[in-house]
């Protein structure tokens, strides 16, 4: 930054005559003044020992036209009488000097594109560093936006969709019995919501709110700020304590906030074209208001405890699959809040379903904005479990394994039925690697977001007409493969459809291939189903189009898509999450499309890249998908246990190795979830919700008054009940403050050894319900990365169950001329993720992404503690 500065001092004059002019996109924010020469300035200035730090995001990554800087310098009696200018407007006046010896404020009102701000100090040497502010509406560095796009707030006043933010109040009543007793509607059944409005004009009683105490140890009224507002063209949430009648600045926050945010998302996969909602839930963003008191959530403990929470509706992945502008929002997100609310201790994510897709996905990407996640009922990304959910498909639509939508669909069903030449339903399995419910439920829940000719179009403009391959192919092609286009990039001319010819472009490539494939190897090998089964399958299976219709051709990858799936992380290669603990709460899947194996699925992709795990915990309950209705609670203590560790660690080790150090004996692998009775904070009950945590809803159930258990007791209690589903003993921590436990239960382990390990891979089926899926029945790992596998010759060798292995690989060489999938070599088009790509501006696409700018790397200081060390690059 010195060399820097001393580089540009010569130029300084030019410099400042260059930047002005412009106004800002915040719709709140002043206009800059035109450019006039400073009268005050050196005409050749020394270059100041001291630094402009941006505190709210990278310095070239700022929107909304404000920014929260602080401004050191070696010796802090240079900062009296110091001016601040930005461009050639002085607004020294909006610094305030900190008890550190630095200023520290709010610029507001920046010109987009490159502002720069200039510090004259005491003794007339200069600082400078260059800010880039982006639109509030962005897009920061996704690249063009995806068009056409329905703003349906009616405060909009522009077309970012922009509008002032609105805030609003709520409070937790003091009674949660009373208040659902006397709030129930018969003719409108469901729980009443936890929180309701609170007027500061004419607010309740004093004593009808609930009291709390957060985790600092401040009492005040549960009275919570919902500032909601629109960035990114499209909603987001902010929420904290608040007392309505005491003010609030980034440099001085009201006390009862602990500096520390919870970020939660929604569930499903989908495509939208107009503003959605923000979720407001953290069970997978979609349980019905009221009903965290039976199913858990983890917002209302949070905030109690003096987090703030934040979700944006472009984080929602049911609304939004696009990688790069859900963490686009989460960014700009964040930067908000440093800007309006103060610097951010540490950031936890939390989501079911999509929404552990979505923390997955950023955390991998886009480092930094999360340190820790939450992940529930969880798959690693959208792009592999798409594999998984196509060859559901495929092998659905040939077994005839489909809900008929009308007569003729059903006489289609019935046929494939008595053609396939499987049994149907008794040796489905053997092909999907899962229960036969499961592809019908994934084919309803997930499978319609691809389609580029979905009839209901979410969010878009009436009139606006949707793609069809024969009556308008120039219509908007509404499907997860056009809607990642400026990631995955457009097909290449010399594969081009007749549309794609008559349209002269291409259309967002395939980075999903079925080629090689043999659907049902391990099964034959089993002697599950019989070599004709086989071959008949393979024969007739077929793949899908870039239309996402069936084709008597395998599906091939585009390349460049393929390639670019792994680099911008739409498949989750895992190399960048040994920064961010992760604890998975997993239930038991019967057959509804969360494969309780994904949680698997990512230990071993991080054990695969990581060399290890040890960040990743799962949590195994009874309750389907979810595992039980505390764990959402009970995660995030002990998160929150585990980042302030990490946080108070201030050695130079690198974060990885801090995330290992500082982990609680609470952040265990575990099985039915009895351990909860022995949490961080005292005993939470298991399935009780928020019945009984943090207030019990019922008088005389407060077991937070219960002395808290010691952690080894709970150690013991997963050694013994892990053993129903298979827990390995070895892995569970030695407690290093008593030996001789440890010694006691690797001795337990050996000792029950050579009754466990026969019925492990049993339990971990039938309890766990860690089944497969068609690819690794083809023979691939449980990573499942391989989108497109190499090739080897058909080899005799694999198929011992047959009466004639080289005859029967002749004919298997038939359907596979070019030969089969090698699973012992790296998928095709397999690379590491480049974090922090950009994908042009407004106006230009960089399809594929690019790395950003040299030479504007920062730390932005506001993001987390300094042990965290942050740096987005």
């Amino acid at each position: 930054m010195k060399s820097l500065s001393r580089l540009l001092a010569a130029v300084l004059v030019a410099l400042l005559a260059a930047c002005g002019g412009g106004g800002s996109s915040s719709p709140a924010a002043s206009n800059p003044v035109p450019n006039t020469p400073d009268p005050d300035l050196p005409e050749t200035p020394q270059a100041g020992e001291g630094d402009i730090r941006v505190l709210s995001n990278r310095a070239d990554l700022i929107s909304g036209g404000d920014a929260l800087v602080e401004i050191t310098v070696d010796d802090s009696a240079l900062l009296s009488g110091a001016k601040v200018m930005l461009g050639d407007r002085e607004v020294t006046e909006h610094l305030t000097t900190t008890s550190e010896g630095t200023l520290k404020g709010l610029l507001e009102g920046m010109a987009l594109g490159a502002n720069t701000v200039t510090v004259v100090l005491a003794d007339a040497s200069v600082l400078e560093r260059q800010i880039i502010n982006h639109p509030n509406g962005g897009p920061v560095f996704s690249g063009p936006q995806l068009q056409p796009w329905q703003c349906t707030n009616e405060q909009a006043v522009d077309a970012q969709c922009n509008q002032p933010p609105e805030y609003t109040f709520q409070y937790v009543p003091a009674n949660k019995l009373e208040n659902l007793l006397t709030n129930f509607d018969p003719e409108n059944p469901g729980l009443p919501q936890a929180f309701q409005t609170y007027d500061p004009a004419n607010p309740p009683a004093d004593d009808s709110i609930a009291r709390i105490t957060t985790d600092e140890g401040m009492e005040m009224p549960f009275i919570v700020r919902m500032e909601e507002g629109v960035m990114n063209r499209d909603r987001y949430l902010i929420m904290t304590l608040y007392q309505p009648d005491q003010p609030w600045t980034a440099l001085d926050p009201q006390p009862q906030w602990n500096g520390k945010l919870l970020i939660h998302h929604g569930g499903n996969v989908g495509v939208s074209y107009g503003m959605g909602e923000v979720p407001r839930g953290d069970i997978a963003g979609t349980a019905p208001a009221g009903a965290e008191l039976l199913l858990g959530d983890s917002i209302t403990t949070a905030l109690a405890r003096g987090f703030m929470t934040l979700s944006t509706a472009q984080a929602n992945l049911g609304h939004n699959a696009n990688l790069a502008t859900a963490a686009e929002s989460l960014m700009m997100g964040k930067e908000r809040i440093i800007e309006q609310y103060g610097e951010i201790r540490y950031t936890i994510g939390t989501g079911c379903s999509g929404g552990s897709i979505t923390q997955h996905h950023v955390a991998n990407a886009y480092p930094g904005i999360y340190q820790g996640l939450i992940v529930q009922c969880s798959y690693p990304d959208v792009w592999t479990t798409a594999t998984q959910f196509a060859d559901y498909n495929l092998l659905s639509n040939y077994f005839g394994n489909q809900l008929p939508t009308d007569p003729q669909g059903f006489q289609e069903v019935v046929t494939s039925l008595l053609t396939s030449g499987v049994i149907p339903a008794a040796q489905w399995s053997a092909f999907y690697g899962h229960l036969p419910l499961n592809p019908v439920v994934s084919d309803l829940a997930f499978f319609p977001s691809a389609y580029p000719d979905q009839e209901d179009c979410p969010g878009l403009q009436e009139g606006v007409a949707v793609y069809d391959a024969e009556s308008q192919p120039d219509g908007l092609r509404c499907g997860l493969l056009d809607y990642m286009i400026n990631q995955f990039g457009p097909r290449d001319p010399s594969v081009w459809t007749r549309n794609e010819q008559l349209l002269g472009r291409g259309f967002g490539g395939i980075p999903l291939d079925n080629v090689g494939v043999q659907y049902g190897l391990k099964a034959l090998q089993n002697g599950v189903i019989s070599g004709e089964q086989f071959l008949k399958v393979n024969r007739e299976i077929g793949g899908l189009s870039v239309d996402i219709d069936y084709q008597a051709e395998r599906t091939v990858a585009d390349p460049q898509a393929l390639r670019n799936a792994y680099r911008t992380g739409a498949i989750n290669t895992a190399e960048h999450l040994a920064n961010v603990p992760i604890i998975d709460l997993r239930g038991p899947d019967p057959g509804i499309a969360h494969d309780a194996y994904h949680s698997w699925q990512m230990r071993a992709r991080l054990e695969q890249t990581q060399g290890h795990a040890d960040n990743h915990v799962i949590w195994y309950g009874p309750a389907p998908l979810f595992g039980d209705t505390v764990f959402t609670t009970e995660a995030l203590l002990v998160m929150d246990l585990w980042l302030s560790g990490i946080e108070q660690d201030a050695t130079a080790t690198p974060v990885a190795e801090k995330v290992i150090a500082n982990k609680p004996v609470y952040a265990r692998d575990r099985c039915l979830s009895v351990s909860s009775l022995f949490g961080p904070e005292g005993p939470i009950v298991p399935l009780t919700g928020n019945l009984l945590y943090p207030d019990p809803i019922l008088p005389g159930l407060d077991l937070s008054l219960l002395p808290p258990a010691p952690a080894e007791a709970g150690v013991v209690v997963d050694a013994l009940t892990g053993q129903v589903c298979g827990l390995d003993i070895s892995a569970l921590p030695v407690v290093s403050e008593l030996p001789v436990l440890g010694e006691l239960l690797g001795t337990l382990g050996e000792l029950l050894a050579p009754l466990t390990d026969p019925v492990l891979g049993l339990q971990q089926t039938v309890v766990q319900t860690r089944f497969g899926t068609p690819r690794t029945v083809a023979g691939d790992s449980i990573q499942t990365l391989t989108n497109k596998c190499q090739l080897k010759p058909v080899d005799p060798a694999d198929y011992p169950t047959v009466l004639d292995p080289q005859a029967f690989a002749d004919q298997v060489a038939e359907i596979f001329p070019q030969g089969v999938c090698d699973y012992s070599k790296p998928g095709e088009g397999t690379m590491p993720t480049r974090t922090w790509l950009q994908y042009g501006d407004a106006q230009q696409v960089i399809y594929g992404g690019a790395p950003l700018a040299d030479g504007m790397a920062t730390r932005p200081q506001g993001w987390a503690s300094p042990a965290f060390q942050v740096e987005i690059r």
